[in-house]
């Protein structure tokens, strides 16, 4: 089989198309660390299982089209895809540089603004803070794009379901910025990963003075209240990173990769 090189089409199909082979099973069988350690296996699960959601996630741009076909065929659905349009919603300029921070903006002052006046746990959560690095490029995330285009356009959802769908679950800031949006978005589904990088999308207003969009600032303060309590808890408590998951699903079955009395 020849390498696609640079045609993605190309290495998407050769991804769709392998998924049921004897290496996508035993990929399947290294990625369980128990089962490659009770086989008398070296336990490097945690990259075969990286490698093989990757695949995964390749194949499943194969998968969306046909399953959007085989839909579009269906009766029930035919009213959907009689006028439909196919659209493209623009992506705020990616950061150059870390958001401008005054010379007090430190993680020590932070940690003070979070806590009532002369808490006794700033010190505590101060030294805790220190082997952290705050420089990072902020980005906007793609179902946040698609909302705010939505709801400042005032759009209409089908029979007013105002479900936002993407590729993979909501990280745990965009989850809490649906949560509490006054569009009343349907509340996704969550990975629960933090992205420092992550901030909220770009408002335009033609109001001077930007009460058209006070919404947003209410949005980000409702977060703060749970980000504050989260965040003091893990501070507290010294909780590294949690265990590695990924942050969409691999989109290959179960009833494809395993093979019956295999484990």
């Amino acid at each position: 089989m020849s390498f696609p090189g640079d045609d993605m089409k190309k290495l998407c199909q050769i991804s769709y198309e392998t998924r049921e082979s004897p290496s996508m099973k035993e990929l399947a069988r290294r990625s369980d660390k128990d089962a490659s350690i009770s086989a008398g296996l070296d336990s490097h699960a945690s990259h075969f299982s990286r490698v093989r959601h990757y695949i995964g996630r390749l194949c499943m741009h194969m998968k969306a089209a046909k399953t959007l076909v085989a839909t579009a065929a269906r009766p029930s659905f035919f009213r959907f895809f009689e006028t439909f349009q196919i659209e493209c919603c623009p992506s705020p300029k990616p950061a150059e540089a870390p958001p401008r921070m005054n010379k007090q903006m430190t993680l020590d002052d932070i940690v003070i603004r979070m806590l009532p006046c002369n808490d006794k746990r700033v010190p505590e959560y101060q030294e805790a803070l220190q082997f952290m690095d705050p420089s990072f490029l902020p980005i906007v995330h793609a179902e946040l794009i698609v909302l705010e285009h939505f709801y400042t356009n005032t759009y209409h959802f089908v029979e007013n379901d105002k479900y936002i769908g993407c590729s993979k679950p909501a990280c745990y800031c965009c989850y809490h910025y649906i949560c509490a949006h006054p569009g009343n978005f349907v509340r996704p589904a969550s990975h629960n990963k933090n992205y420092l990088n992550w901030r909220p999308p770009d408002i335009i207003s033609e109001d001077p003075e930007g009460l058209d969009v006070k919404y947003q600032r209410d949005i980000l303060n409702d977060m703060i209240k749970q980000i504050r309590n989260d965040v003091l808890a893990q501070i507290k408590e010294r909780r590294g990173p949690g265990n590695m998951h990924h942050d969409s699903t691999t989109g290959i079955s179960a009833s494809v990769i395993c093979t019956p009395g295999r484990f």
